[in-house]
C-alpha cells in the first residue's frame, strides 16, 4: 500500500511541474500579443465568407481567470487530507 502511496505521490508532483510548465508556455504565447481588432476582423470576415452571423463575442480574461494560488492551497490542502485518509486506511 505504501508503495502505490509513493508512487502516487510522485505522479502528483510530476504532474504539477506539468502543469506549471503548460501554464507559462501558454502565458508566453503569441495569442496574448494579438490585438483584439484583428482577431475581431478576422472573425467578421470569416463569418461574411459563410454567411454566418457574429452574434456573441469572446469571453473576456477575467471570466476565465487562472486560479490563484490561494486557490491552488486550497486543493493542496484538500489533496493532502484526502491523501493522509487513504494512508490512515492502509
Amino acid at each position: 500500500m505504501s508503495e502505490t502511496m509513493d508512487q502516487f505521490e510522485k505522479q502528483f508532483v510530476n504532474m504539477e511541474v506539468q502543469a506549471g510548465f503548460m501554464e507559462n508556455a501558454m502565458a508566453g504565447s503569441t495569442s496574448l500579443s494579438t490585438p483584439e481588432g484583428e482577431v475581431n476582423s478576422l472573425m467578421q470576415q470569416v463569418a461574411d465568407d459563410y454567411g454566418l452571423e457574429v452574434s456573441v463575442g469572446l469571453p473576456q480574461p477575467a471570466a476565465h481567470a487562472v486560479s490563484t494560488k490561494t486557490e491552488e492551497k486550497v486543493d493542496e490542502d484538500d489533496l493532502s487530507r484526502r491523501l493522509a485518509e487513504l494512508k490512515s486506511r492502509g
